[in-house]
């Protein structure tokens, strides 16, 4: 299980539909298992149908998450006119980082305008798994 504050599943939500019509990404980060802050990452690929975050970017993030005793908890990305579920693009870069990052993988549907969704899994070795998404008070 993904535990998640309302506040992050907020900015999560915010930073995808301020990213449509491209594919918003980013990190939750947290502590114990939950997801206190959802911080977005730049999509180097500025795309409806795909996403790469900026690995320098991902490197200050790392450090700053240590500094703050915080740990990257999920992967966060939209899929804007598809359901919250993993692609196979997304299964094949899930599985090719599966040694670096054990965590969880946050989909946001933007499919019904105004109602976005998401939805938590795990992926190792090509295999999808969902997880419950639960939100909860920090």
């Amino acid at each position: 299980m993904l535990k998640i504050t309302p506040g992050a599943l907020r900015e999560m939500f915010e930073h995808c539909k301020r990213d449509y019509p491209h594919e918003a990404c980013g990190v939750l980060a947290g502590r114990g298992g939950l997801a206190a802050r959802a911080v977005p990452m730049r999509n180097l690929h500025e795309s409806p149908s795909s996403y790469e975050m900026d690995p320098r970017e991902q490197l200050q993030l790392q450090r700053r998450l240590r500094e703050e005793n915080l740990e990257s908890l999920a992967v966060y990305h939209s899929h804007v006119a598809t359901e919250a579920y993993p692609s196979r693009r997304d299964i094949a870069q899930a599985t090719a980082v599966q040694d670096f990052f054990d965590g969880h993988y946050v989909l946001v549907t933007l499919k019904e305008e105004g109602a976005p969704q998401a939805r938590a899994f795990r992926i190792k070795d090509a295999r999808v798994e969902e997880d419950e998404l639960k939100e909860e008070s920090g």
